[in-house]
Parts: C-alpha cells; structure tokens; sequence
C-alpha cells in the first residue's frame, strides 16, 4: 500500500511541476513567455553561439551581447524603439572587425586597420589600401582610384573621365599599357573588356570586367580583398583569402578566420532560459 500511495505521490509531483513550467519559444524576432511577448534577460543559442538579451514586450531593447565559444565577446548590439542602432562586431582577437550607427558604417581588417567605410549623410563609400590610404572612393558617379601612395589613378566627375594626364602604348599582342609619364599605372586587354589598376610596384590592384560585369580587389600578395559580380552578390576575405563577410540578395553572412559561419540573416535559436 505505501509502495503505490508513493508512486501516486510522484505522479502527482510531476503533474503539478507539468503545470507550472514556463514555455519559452523566439519567432520572427519576438520573444515568448508562455505564448505572450516577455519582457526580462534572457540567455539563448543563436546556431551554435550563446547570446544574452534583454527582452521588453517581446522584442529586444538596451544591449544584446553574443559570444564565441571560448567565450570572447562576437557582437554586441544596442537597441532602441526602432530596432538596432549601434551594432559592434569583433574578430576573435577581440579588434573591432565592423562598426555601425546612424552616421554609417565601418569595417576594419583583423591588424584594427580601416578596411571600408560608408557615411549616410553623402552616400560617400571609401576601400582602403592595408596602409590606411585609400584605394577607391565612390560618391554616386564620382568615382577616384588611388594606389597604396596614394597616387590616382582613374577620375571620373558625374560620369564623365577626367583627364589625368595618362598615356595609352599598344602592344603587339593588340593590349594597352597605361601609362603616368613613364609609369606603368594600369592594363588594357586588346578587345578594351578587361581593365586591371596596378600597384606602384606592378603588383594587380583591382580588375574591371565588361565581360562577366565583375570587380575584384586584390591585396599585395595577389590575395583576392573583395569581389562584386553582377548580380549584386558581394564577397570580402580576410587576408589569408579565406571569407568573412558575404552578401547575396537578402542574406548575409560572417565568418570566423577557420571558415565557421558565426552568425546570418535567419539562425535557429534554442535551449532559451530567463536569468532575471
């Protein structure tokens, strides 16, 4: 008899606990406690990475923080009324990798060097070389190329080329040499589709095709920096050439120095737990 009072006792125990669990769920960027918005600190996995939020109503306010498993901090994002507006972004050696708010947006190379910059106020967007000096500016037609000197390369004012006082020497092969006085500043292929900038000690810098509509940077060492195809598909590569940030229609990604995907557009949440 006490050995089946018991057993209903702990049937009765875990029908009671049954009843009084919190059930947790994060959907379309909404935060639920037991089916209605929650308002607290939370902690949760976003992937494969824990995250830590305060929650009003459902929806994130004040800080977000997300980390690496080592538990460097990844990301930390402030929000407002109106959703994000400061967001950080960190390499795992804890440099800033990329820097956004009202006023724009920067990212920087792993050294903490300024790698690209957009200001909102002028739609001004700025590549820069690994020293710090700029490798292309673009403010809507204008367009300015630069080699790590310094030097310009290309101008064009509203569309328009502006002379620059370069010289064109055709081969035999029917390609151009572009030239700065007597130096070697740019190439043309010989049907004009295939233009590549160069650095000032003859290295590729940059590629234009007319042929697959493709732009491709190049570092010193011949490692590609950033591609833009057609489609509007953008791709940025640490200097080892490995990827760390791509863009494709509607998604984006980031990714670590090993090639792990840390965080995306859409990423599964779980094991949700409130800590206050």
């Amino acid at each position: 008899m006490k050995k089946v009072l018991s057993v209903l006792l702990l049937i009765f125990t875990m029908l009671l606990s049954a009843c009084g669990e919190v059930k947790y769920e994060y959907k379309d960027g909404v935060m639920y406690e037991n089916k209605k918005p929650a308002t607290g600190t939370f902690e949760f996995k976003s992937g494969d990475y824990k995250v830590k939020s305060q929650f009003v109503d459902g929806v994130p306010e004040g800080v977000l923080e997300k980390y690496y498993l080592d538990g460097n901090l990844m990301i930390k994002d402030v929000f407002g009324s109106e959703g994000i507006i400061q967001e950080e972004i960190y390499y795992k050696n804890g440099n800033l990798m990329g820097f956004s708010d009202a006023e724009g947006v920067k990212m920087y190379y792993d050294d903490g060097q300024l790698l690209m910059s957009t200001t909102y106020s002028t739609g001004e967007t700025i590549l820069y070389h690994e020293n710090g000096n700029p490798m292309m500016e673009v403010l809507n037609d204008d367009i300015a190329i630069y080699n790590e000197d310094n030097e310009r390369l290309f101008k064009a004012e509203n569309g328009a080329m502006v002379d620059l006082g370069l010289t064109m020497k055709k081969l035999e092969d029917g390609s151009f040499e572009v030239l700065k006085g007597d130096k070697l500043v740019s190439t043309i292929d010989a049907n004009g589709e295939i233009t590549n900038y160069l650095y000032s000690s003859g290295e590729k810098m940059l590629t234009l095709s007319d042929v697959d509509a493709l732009t491709e940077f190049f570092l010193k060492d011949g490692t590609t920096l950033m591609k833009q195809y057609a489609d509007g598909k953008i791709l940025i590569n640490y200097k080892s050439g490995k990827p760390l940030y791509e863009v494709e229609e509607n998604n984006w990604y980031i990714y670590d120095e090993d090639g792990n995907k840390i965080t995306s557009e859409n990423e599964t949440v779980t094991d949700i737990k409130k800590i206050n």
